[in-house]
């Protein structure tokens, strides 16, 4: 049983559930280090596994700075054997991204040989390529289905840089919605430019083919380091907030998973219970097959391994040591919700030193 099933029938047990929501992120942190000390921590969330650089689209805030193929990327062999490994490890999740991924032209036959070895499958891909290649990306099974929109769709088409934008990713979420999958996920990056848009974009994604809609804060990584321009106001995150209280039902709207804690500051927020499992339940493979803790910073300086050099369970095992141990900034052990968020998202710690408890509590 993983991490994430546990959690689903405590959070049914009255009372208990309550005490556990308040300190659920420091309880799972503690589990994952107790079956790192005896050899049984995995990736159970999933892996990612980022299959090229490529991409159609150019979004101004993308988190891998996506465009062109990559040099050296992981060759259909090497990704076999990626895959061998993780299955003769117990992984059961592979999440495939990019880029786009769709453009890599041997994905088909590398989703099919992870089908054989009992992965399930997640895709995250911008949708514009899902159409022409659905006689084949029906037949094999998934547990997520993952697209990005910016908005409404002329400002979508605008910011990817493409007038077909929305309509494939609208397309793309029609078809996976056939196919009955669990989770069909769409992400909005919401920032100053698009927040007043939300409503409306509520109203085309209630009749689409998505169950979920998660809405992002930027992360300042990849092409959006440098940028403040995207950054919320505190006025904006308590103002997302009350949008995601006021709709919550209707699409399972919650904040993006490296942002639900920010529901630690906001009592009527009942959402998924925060937890950042960076390098603990999850972890990131590069196209050329650098390892990375998180699915958010793809910084080099950063990576535990390469797969080419020794094996990904090799990795996992003897790697990720800034991950697997108490090591708070001062400014998050006098934080009351420490137990909840437990230092919140590692790539905005990393990247920013400090969580947006600060902005969130701007202009008050």
């Amino acid at each position: 049983m993983s991490i994430d099933q546990i959690e689903h029938w405590v959070v049914k047990i009255p009372i208990i559930n309550r005490y556990y929501l308040k300190r659920s992120s420091k309880f799972k942190r503690h589990l994952c280090f107790l079956l790192q000390k005896f050899g049984l921590l995995k990736p159970f969330t999933f892996v990612q596994w980022l299959a090229t650089n490529n991409c159609n689209l150019h979004c101004p805030y993308c988190e891998a700075s996506a465009g062109k193929t990559a040099e050296n990327e992981l060759t259909t062999e090497e990704v076999n054997r990626l895959i061998d490994d993780l299955s003769d490890m117990g992984v059961k999740r592979l999440l495939i991204s990019g880029g786009e991924p769709l453009l890599r032209s041997d994905l088909m036959e590398i989703m099919a040989y992870a089908s054989l070895r009992h992965l399930e499958l997640g895709l995250v891909t911008n949708g514009f390529f899902v159409e022409e290649q659905w006689n084949e990306l029906h037949r094999f099974k998934y547990f997520l289905y993952f697209t990005s929109i910016d908005g409404i769709p002329e400002y979508n088409n605008r910011m990817r840089g493409n007038k077909e934008a929305f309509e494939r990713a609208m397309k793309g979420l029609e078809l996976f919605g056939r196919l009955r999958v669990p989770v069909r996920m769409v992400n909005t990056v919401v920032h100053p430019e698009n927040i007043n848009q939300l409503g409306s974009l509520l109203e085309i994604l209630k009749n689409s083919g998505a169950n979920c809609w998660r809405l992002s804060p930027i992360a300042k990584v990849g092409r959006a380091t440098t940028e403040s321009k995207y950054s919320l106001t505190g006025k904006q995150l308590r103002y997302l907030a009350d949008f995601i209280k006021t709709h919550q039902s209707a699409l399972k709207i919650d904040f993006g998973e490296s942002h639900t804690y920010l529901g630690c500051f906001d009592v009527g927020l009942a959402g998924k219970p925060f937890f950042c499992g960076a390098g603990l339940t999850r972890c990131s493979i590069m196209p050329d097959g650098e390892v990375m803790g998180c699915h958010q910073v793809y910084d080099i300086c950063l990576s535990e391994g390469n797969i080419r050099d020794k094996p990904f369970s090799q990795i996992w095992n003897e790697g990720f040591t800034r991950f697997r141990r108490v090591n708070f900034p001062g400014l998050c052990r006098n934080c009351a919700h420490l137990s909840q968020c437990q230092g919140g998202c590692w790539a905005e710690m990393t990247k920013q030193g400090t969580c947006l408890k600060s902005v969130w509590e701007e202009d008050f």
